[in-house]
C-alpha cells in the first residue's frame, strides 16, 4: 500500500462509497441510495480515525459493527471491503496532508477486520438464540394447542348426544362416549371391552363385515349405513351410523371409529310426512299419488294372464248436502262413503282410494276368487244408498260408477286411469246412480271430439271459422224475407264441422260465448252490406243464440257494440232464442228478451214442440216469431199426412202464434212435398236444403240478385 502518486486521482468520500457499495454490498436489502449513504459516512469515520494522533483504532472497531449491523454479511463482504479501503483510503482528498499515511491507514485497515470478525461472531451467537428462543417457543405453542385440542375433544366426546366408538380391528371397544352406551342400552363400563358387532346387533350383518373390510383395506375412506336397533325392552330406535378409520403418524390404520347417531324422531317425522302425502286427511284412504304409485307397482309386474279392475266412483249432485247442511255434515258422509267402499272389496287384494272432493276409485287385482266386476258396480250403489244418519238426518248418496276390467298387461296407470274417466262420464250422462263399462270405439270417437274441442279455440284464432248464410225464405211467393247467421270449420285436413258440430265442440272449452258475440258482429256487418243492395227487398239478419249466450249479462252490451260499429238499425236484426234456455227461468235470459224487443230487434223462439209449453212464453214475452222444433219437422217429414196426433197438434197451434202476433218458420224442409204441408198447415217461411245451401258473404249479392229477378217474372 503506497500513498497517492502524481498519477493517481484523488477520491471524495463519495466516490470511494461508490466503489465500496458495488464491490461489498451487492445484495444488502437496501436501496443504492441508502447504502452509498451509510457507506460515505462510514468512509468519513475511517479518514477521522486514520487522520488522528495516534490513530483511532476504535473507530475502525466501531464502523465494522455498523457494517454487521446493516447487513454486510456476505462471505466476501469483509475482503472486499479491505480491498477497496487499502487501495481507496490513501487516494482521498481529506488525507493528502497526512505524514506517513501508509502507517495511519494499516492500522485502521486492521482494527476494521478485527472488529468486524467479532462482530459478526456476535451477531451469529444472537442469532442463534433468536432461533432456540423460537424453537422452544414454537414447541410450548404447539403443546399448548395439543392439550386444547385434547380437552375439546374429550369435551366433545363425552358431551355430544351423538354416540362415539372407537374399537380395534377385531370389533373390541377401546372407548365409547355415554350417548354410544345410551343408544345400545349398556352402561359405560360394560361397552369398554364389548364387541362392536354385537353392540349393533350386526353380528351376522355381512354387509357391515365387508365394509370394515373395505375400509381397512384403503377402498373405502368412510361408510354410513341406517340401521334399526331394538333394546331389550323392544323400544326401537332408528339410527344413522357412520364408521371412518383412525390412523397414526405413519398414516397405517390402528382403530375403526363409529359413530351413531339418533334418528327415530326423524323417521316417524317422515313416515307422518309420507302419510300425509299418500292418504287423504279427511278419510284416510290413500289418494291418488298413492293410487298412482301402486298401480305402477301392479302393471309393472303382472302377467299377461292377470286382470285388473278399475272402478271411478263419483258422487251424484254432492254439493246438494255440502251446501244444504253444511261442510261438517259432508265431511261425515264422506267418510261413511270411504268406510262403506273399503267395507265393499274386504277380503280382496283390493285398494279403494279418494281421488278428489267427491271422487273416489275402487281398484282390485287378480284373487283366488274371480272378480264379478258387474256385481260390484251394481254393488257400489246398493251399499251407498243405505242412508247414514248425522245430527239425526238419514243422509243417503248415490254415485255414477266408470267400471275397466281387462287385462293388466299392455297398458300404463295414467292410460288405465283415462279409461276408467271415459267410463264414469258414460255413465254420467245415463243419469244418477248408473254405472257404464269402458267401451274403446266409443272412447276413441269421443277422444276425437275432445281433441277437435280443444283445437278449435286455434283454429278461431287463426280464421278457419268462418261465417255462412242460410235463406229463408217465405211460403206464400218464395221471397227471401231472412238470412240466419251459421259458423263451419274447414279443417286444414279437409274436413268440415257444419253450424251445430261447431256450437257442440265450442260449448265443452267455454268458446261458445266468444263464438257467438263474433257472429252477432259478423252478422251486423254482413247486414249493412244486404241493406244496400237495391234488389234485395229486405231481408234481414237473423242470428241464432245459444243457451249460454242467452243469459249473458252482457249480451245487450254485445248487442248494440255491433249495431253502433255497423250503424245497422235494431229493426233490420232478428235474434233467436232457444226454448230451453226460457225454460230455465233464468232471469238475465227475460230480461235480455224484452230489452231486445225493446231496442227494435225481433225475437225469434228456437225450437218450439207440439206441446203447449212455449205458448206460455209467447203471452208473455214480446216474440216476433217461433221456429218449430227440428224434431218435430223431421218427424212430419217421416209421416207426411194429417191425421196423427203431432199433425194435428201443429195445424192447431199455427193459428194460435199468429194470433199472439208472431210468425211461423219451419227448419229442414227439404223437399216440395213438405214445403207444401207446411204452407197448407200455415206455416210463414221455412229453410232447408229444397231452398238452396247456405252461402258465403261474398256469394249473397248473387243470392239476393237472383232472387229479386225471379219476382219480376
Amino acid at each position: 500500500m503506497t500513498a497517492a502518486g502524481p498519477s493517481q486521482p484523488r477520491l471524495t468520500p463519495a466516490e470511494l462509497a461508490s466503489a465500496w457499495a458495488a464491490a461489498a454490498a451487492p445484495t444488502v436489502p437496501k436501496s443504492e441510495q441508502q447504502i452509498k449513504q451509510l457507506l460515505s459516512r462510514l468512509v468519513t469515520r475511517l479518514a477521522t480515525a486514520a487522520a488522528a494522533v495516534p490513530v483511532d483504532e476504535q473507530a475502525s472497531v466501531e464502523v465494522a459493527a455498523e457494517l454487521v449491523a446493516h447487513g454486510l454479511i456476505e462471505p466476501h463482504s469483509l475482503g472486499a471491503s479491505i480491498e477497496v479501503l487499502g487501495k481507496g483510503l490513501p487516494r482521498l482528498t481529506e488525507l493528502r496532508d497526512v505524514d506517513q499515511l501508509d502507517r495511519a491507514v494499516l492500522p485502521v485497515l486492521a482494527s476494521l477486520a478485527s472488529g468486524y470478525v467479532q462482530a459478526y461472531r456476535h451477531y451469529i451467537l444472537d442469532e442463534q438464540e433468536a432461533t432456540t428462543q423460537a424453537l422452544r417457543q414454537a414447541k410450548h405453542e404447539a403443546e399448548l394447542e395439543l392439550r386444547i385440542c385434547e380437552t375439546r375433544f374429550r369435551e366433545i366426546f363425552f358431551t355430544s348426544a351423538v354416540g362415539i366408538a372407537i374399537s380395534t380391528f377385531d370389533g373390541t371397544v377401546v372407548t365409547a362416549n355415554p350417548a354410544f352406551a345410551d343408544l345400545v342400552h349398556r352402561s359405560p363400563v360394560d361397552v369398554i371391552g364389548a364387541s362392536l358387532p354385537e353392540l349393533l346387533q350386526a353380528e351376522d350383518d355381512k354387509m357391515l363385515a365387508e365394509a370394515h373390510r373395505r375400509l381397512a383395506s384403503g377402498e373405502l375412506t368412510r361408510f354410513r349405513h341406517r340401521r334399526q336397533l331394538t333394546a331389550t325392552t323392544g323400544e326401537v330406535a332408528w339410527t344413522h351410523i357412520g364408521i371412518s378409520v383412525l390412523r397414526d403418524a405413519d398414516r397405517v390404520p390402528t382403530h375403526y371409529q363409529t359413530v351413531v347417531e339418533n334418528v327415530t324422531e326423524l323417521h316417524l317425522l317422515q313416515q307422518e310426512l309420507s302419510t300425509q302425502a299418500l292418504h287423504d286427511v279427511l278419510t284416510g284412504l290413500p289418494n291418488e299419488h298413492y293410487l298412482m304409485s301402486h298401480l305402477e307397482k301392479v302393471l309393472g309386474t303382472a302377467v299377461p294372464s292377470t286382470m285388473v279392475t278399475l272402478c271411478r266412483v263419483n258422487l251424484d249432485n254432492f254439493s246438494v248436502i255440502t251446501d244444504g247442511l253444511g261442510r261438517t255434515v259432508g265431511d261425515a258422509v264422506l267418510r261413511s262413503v270411504a268406510h262403506r267402499l273399503s267395507d265393499l272389496v274386504a277380503g280382496q287384494r283390493a285398494m279403494v282410494a279418494r281421488l278428489g272432493a267427491d271422487d273416489f276409485a275402487i281398484l282390485v287385482e287378480d284373487g283366488p276368487d274371480r272378480l264379478d266386476a258387474r256385481a260390484l258396480a251394481a254393488g257400489i250403489n246398493d251399499t251407498l244408498c243405505e242412508p247414514v244418519y248425522v245430527n239425526d238426518c238419514g243422509l243417503a248418496v248415490s254415485a255414477g260408477v266408470g267400471v275397466v276390467h281387462r287385462h293388466a298387461t299392455g297398458i300404463s296407470p295414467a292410460e288405465l286411469i283415462r279409461a276408467a274417466d271415459a267410463a264414469l262420464h258414460e255413465a254420467k250422462r245415463s243419469g244418477a246412480g248408473q254405472w257404464a263399462w269402458y267401451d274403446a270405439p266409443a272412447d276413441a270417437r269421443q277422444q276425437a271430439r275432445y281433441q277437435l274441442a280443444a283445437t278449435m279455440p286455434g283454429a278461431f284464432e287463426s280464421g278457419e271459422v268462418r261465417s255462412r248464410f242460410q235463406p229463408i225464405y217465405a211460403l206464400d211467393n218464395g221471397w227471401i224475407v231472412a238470412l240466419q247467421a251459421l259458423v263451419r270449420w274447414d279443417r286444414p285436413d279437409g274436413t268440415v264441422a257444419d253450424h251445430d258440430d261447431c256450437l257442440a265442440l265450442a260449448q265443452q272449452t267455454g268458446l261458445v260465448i266468444e263464438l257467438g258475440r263474433w257472429l252477432v258482429h259478423q252478422s251486423c256487418s254482413v247486414q249493412q252490406l244486404v241493406s244496400r243492395c237495391p234488389t234485395s227487398g229486405s231481408p234481414r239478419m237473423r242470428v241464432d243464440l245459444t243457451a249460454r249466450l242467452s243469459q249473458d249479462p252482457d249480451l245487450l252490451a254485445v248487442v248494440n257494440n255491433a249495431l253502433s260499429s255497423t250503424a245497422l238499425p235494431a229493426g233490420e236484426l232478428r235474434v233467436g232464442v232457444p226454448l230451453d234456455a226460457l225454460a230455465r227461468g233464468h232471469g238475465d235470459v227475460l230480461d235480455n228478451v224484452r230489452v231486445l224487443a225493446e231496442l227494435g230487434a225481433e225475437v225469434v223462439l228456437l225450437g218450439a214442440a207440439a206441446s203447449l209449453e212455449y205458448l206460455v212464453y209467447l203471452e208473455d214475452l214480446p216474440l216476433g216469431a217461433v221456429e218449430i222444433d227440428a224434431g218435430i219437422a223431421s218427424r212430419i217429414a217421416e209421416r207426411p199426412g194429417n191425421d196423427s196426433v203431432v199433425a194435428r197438434a201443429l195445424r192447431a197451434a199455427i193459428p194460435l202464434v199468429h194470433s199472439a202476433g208472431a210468425t211461423v218458420i219451419v227448419p229442414g224442409v227439404d223437399t216440395a212435398e213438405q214445403a207444401q204441408w207446411w204452407r197448407d198447415a200455415g206455416a210463414d217461411a221455412a229453410r232447408g236444403a229444397y231452398f238452396g245451401p247456405p252461402v258465403w258473404p261474398q256469394e249473397l249479392y248473387n243470392l239476393l240478385t237472383t232472387a229479386f229477378l225471379n219476382r219480376q217474372r
